[in-house]
């Protein structure tokens, strides 16, 4: 019987992806940008009908995660993501968007490569592949074992609709012969202009960075604040919603809840009316055992499964009912699992006595993570939130909506994304991973003399829609955004803020 070497056939497979993804780069530079938008329509089209069959086949696979959940969020990146992306600027084409006639032109970075989660896999690649078709920009992506079969099938159809979108299949790959050595390759490569690793529970040791932009993701041990003032029925509905919604596995998805004093009591409430329930401090130390080892890391399969499923495994008797549960702390403990990020249904929960003690111990949370990724605060007090919008180290602060829903985009003003980075990476990634991270701005200037700007026009300048400005109304930071859906005092504070 003859031994196969995986690990060399991985990086041979692997070198072959990468000499075809940077042949492919010249064919994309030249194609239409009718080809490219007919090619994301006919995605949408073709795979919407197959969002059921993808979730089922993902979490009969991964074992993290419902079938219902992961359906939607598929249907969701194929439908509003999708939509999301084809209003960005095209790549290639100049743009004046101010009175100055500054010009600028959207270029591609260059061969992307993605390295799927566990979980959520499906959803993940589609929306990284949307930013990779609208861009212009090859790229390969790696499944490990517990999600390879449902990533490559997925793979497959996108690439018949390719093929018979005349799209180059060398852009649109994926390492079939999967191997640790074969990524680690692959990530090490100069000619890897991006390198975005959606796997929050360990990440890829990149030995060489130098001229590639490297995402790393991850859930992030998020808090929520509820102050005094805030709308306790709709912070408690977005917290279980996004808490819950595929097992707590959501990029962002809520870890604590940091409340004030007064309102304790009728939050909690709202928090049981939605199907949370309030554990114990002998049940407390139960789950703990479940969920963690001795040395801090989580059991593998205990991650992504639902309330009741953990509560049994820990012999805690629960509601059918049961969405989310909870633990309540007095304090953050850097050994605790409960002041950490949990991946599942769990929550920790602090009751402070003012929003000043609340804000410290919501730095105590996000600082005992390192990653930052979100904070959310509901309350209707324009300086409260003002103090929390400037004073707390992380990437995204949202605003009366959860981080499960808000980060992602989904439901907040966010750009839409399922790669979500966290505070360490804000200097090049602050919301998540998105259409623009393919891409890079070349500026554009010429001579004053109106011959010269004249010849700009020729060569093919146009002016930005103003649809399309206001898709990049985060990045401009020339308008606010929400002004006419927010409060007068929220709309005020953005514009402060902006100015």
């Amino acid at each position: 019987m003859s031994l196969v070497d995986t690990d060399l056939r991985s990086v041979q497979e692997a070198r072959i992806l990468l000499e075809h993804a940077e042949e492919s780069k010249e064919v994309l530079e030249g194609l239409p940008g009718t080809l490219v938008d007919g090619f994301l329509k006919a995605l949408r089209e073709r795979l919407l009908p197959n969002c059921g069959a993808y979730a089922q086949l993902a979490v009969a696979e991964s074992d993290y995660g419902n079938e219902e959940d992961e359906q939607a969020l598929i249907e969701w990146v194929l439908t509003d993501l999708l939509d999301d992306v084809c209003a960005q600027t095209p790549t290639q084409e100049l743009y004046s968007r101010n009175a100055t006639h500054s010009v600028e032109v959207g270029i591609s970075k260059g061969t992307v490569v993605s390295l799927l989660p566990d979980w959520l896999c499906v959803p993940t690649m589609l929306s990284q592949l949307v930013c990779a078709v609208a861009s212009k920009s090859p790229i390969i992506f790696s499944a490990r074992q517990r999600t390879h079969s449902t990533c490559k099938a997925v793979i497959e159809d996108v690439r018949k609709v390719a093929h018979e979108c005349h799209y180059p299949l060398d852009a649109l790959t994926f390492l079939e012969l999967y191997a640790p050595e074969g990524e680690e390759w692959l990530g090490a490569q100069s000619a890897v202009r991006v390198l975005i690793d959606s796997r929050e529970c360990e990440h890829i040791h990149v030995v060489n960075t130098t001229g590639k932009d490297v995402y790393c993701a991850t859930i992030g041990n998020n808090p929520v604040f509820v102050e005094q003032t805030a709308d306790l029925a709709l912070c408690a509905e977005e917290v279980v919603c996004g808490k819950s919604f595929c097992y707590g596995m959501l990029p962002g998805a809520e870890q604590s809840v940091v409340v004030e004093q007064v309102v304790d009591e009728a939050f909690k409430a709202e928090l049981k009316h939605r199907g949370c329930y309030f554990l114990t401090d002998e049940e407390c130390q139960r789950l703990y055992r479940v969920c963690f080892r001795d040395d801090g890391r989580s059991y593998r399969e205990a991650i992504g499964k639902s309330a009741c499923d953990l509560a049994r495994r820990a012999d805690i008797v629960v509601p059918a009912s049961t969405r989310v549960l909870v633990a309540e702390k007095p304090y953050v403990s850097e050994r605790s699992y409960f002041s950490r990020t949990k991946y599942g249904p769990v929550l920790s929960y602090y009751v402070e006595e003012n929003w000043r003690d609340a804000c410290e111990k919501c730095i105590e949370l996000i600082l005992n993570s390192g990653s930052g990724n979100a904070l959310s605060i509901f309350s209707r007090d324009g300086e409260v939130v003002r103090q929390f919008v400037l004073k707390k180290p992380v990437g995204r602060i949202l605003v009366n909506v959860g981080t499960g829903m808000g980060a992602t985009g989904c439901h907040s003003t966010l750009p839409k994304t399922l790669t979500v980075t966290g505070w360490e990476s804000a200097t090049t990634s602050n919301l998540g991973v998105t259409y623009r991270d393919f891409i890079r701005r070349r500026q554009v200037g010429s001579n004053l003399d109106s011959s010269d700007l004249s010849l700009l026009e020729e060569a093919g300048l146009n002016r930005a829609p103003d649809w399309k400005i206001a898709a990049h109304m985060t990045e401009q930071q020339t308008e606010t955004p929400v002004a006419d859906q927010a409060d007068a005092w929220f709309a005020s504070l953005l514009q402060i803020m902006t100015d």
